[in-house]
């Protein structure tokens, strides 16, 4: 099976091309998935132009013998694929790596503190927050319904678990711009790659929580939600 390659990541700013000796070769990518969409966004912010290879949901090419046997045993995307042969499965560990080729503009913090603050955000966003919005759609779409053993009643209590999330972030958030003050880092593009499944769930933010509904309409506004 040959994977297609349509486009690499771009934008109006000139973009950085990784080095290709013992770095990246491509990443196998899916435009509906919430993951692959965290690294195209980091990776639009970075300035990163990296090379997508698309592999189609619709298709299940990712559930393939071929896709599990040579790319990521899991079926999961994405996949960053180096040119050694060597790949790279879960998207915070793909921007990691990435980071370290491409430090600026830092987006995992600039000082232990920092750091420690972006990853302790980065996992409340999956852990507590979006985890609930994953759970019901795992839960009750016909895709999953091979691969997951559906509870309906644990995407009920999913959906009341989320919307109470929904509420703590709103006041964690206060009147900050971004999780961490002023400055944007993965933990929100981390959080706001989560939020786009809402709408396959039929879930939404209750219009009392401003700061939320503010954080999420300003990332939505970045030209890098697009990627």
């Amino acid at each position: 099976m040959h994977w297609q390659l349509p486009r690499s990541i771009a934008g109006s700013h000139q973009l950085a091309p990784l080095l290709t000796k013992g770095h990246t070769v491509k990443m196998y990518n899916s435009p509906s998935g919430s993951n692959p969409k965290k690294v195209r966004m980091y990776c639009a912010e970075k300035g990163i132009d990296l090379e997508l290879a698309h592999v189609s949901f619709g298709k299940e090419e990712h559930r393939s013998d071929n896709f599990k046997s040579t790319i990521n045993s899991l079926a999961r995307l994405p996949v960053l694929e180096l040119d050694d042969g060597t790949m790279i499965a879960e998207s915070v560990a793909i921007c990691r790596y990435l980071e370290e080729l491409h430090p600026e503009p830092p987006l995992f913090g600039n000082t232990p503190l920092e750091r420690a603050q972006v990853e302790m955000w980065s996992r409340r966003m999956e852990m507590e927050v979006t985890v609930n919005i994953s759970n019901i759609l795992r839960h009750t779409s016909p895709f999953f319904a091979t691969t997951v053993v559906q509870v309906p009643e644990f995407a009920d209590a999913s959906r009341k678990t989320a919307l109470q999330r929904f509420e703590w972030l709103n006041d964690e958030l206060g009147d900050k711009t971004y999780l961490l003050g002023d400055r944007l880092t993965f933990a929100d593009i981390n959080g706001y790659a989560g939020f786009v499944m809402m709408s396959q769930v039929e879930l939404e933010f209750d219009p009392k929580l401003t700061n939320l509904i503010r954080w999420y309409d300003n990332l939505a506004s970045r030209p890098s939600a697009e990627a």
